[in-house]
């Protein structure tokens, strides 16, 4: 079970806004994913936000919503990416809380 981050404004005030979720992936031919340099129709790619963000759920074209469960398992979210970070030190805070 993961740690409780918050209620989910918290949660998405953890994004750097990179855009990097909003490009397409491919897979390569050892199992990887790498990033292409197409963004999504929706991704203003200057200011890296989405201009539909209120209803890119709605919208229907691969955006997902990056809960912590996604995230946790999300291996083509970079390591550079907000939430992987705070998944990490949210696990190693309640390691290394929980062994002292």
């Amino acid at each position: 079970m993961l740690p409780e981050l918050g209620p989910l404004n918290d949660w998405e005030t953890l994004c750097h806004r990179c855009g990097l979720c909003c490009f397409e992936k491919t897979v390569d031919r050892r199992g990887r994913f790498v990033t292409s340099c197409v963004p999504c129709r929706h991704l203003d790619i200057v200011s890296r936000s989405c201009r539909v963000y209120s209803k890119r759920l709605e919208v229907g074209e691969g955006c997902v919503q990056l809960t912590s469960e996604l995230v946790r398992d999300a291996d083509w979210l970079p390591d550079s990416c907000a939430y992987r970070q705070a998944l990490n030190n949210l696990v190693v805070e309640g390691r290394s809380g929980g062994e002292g």
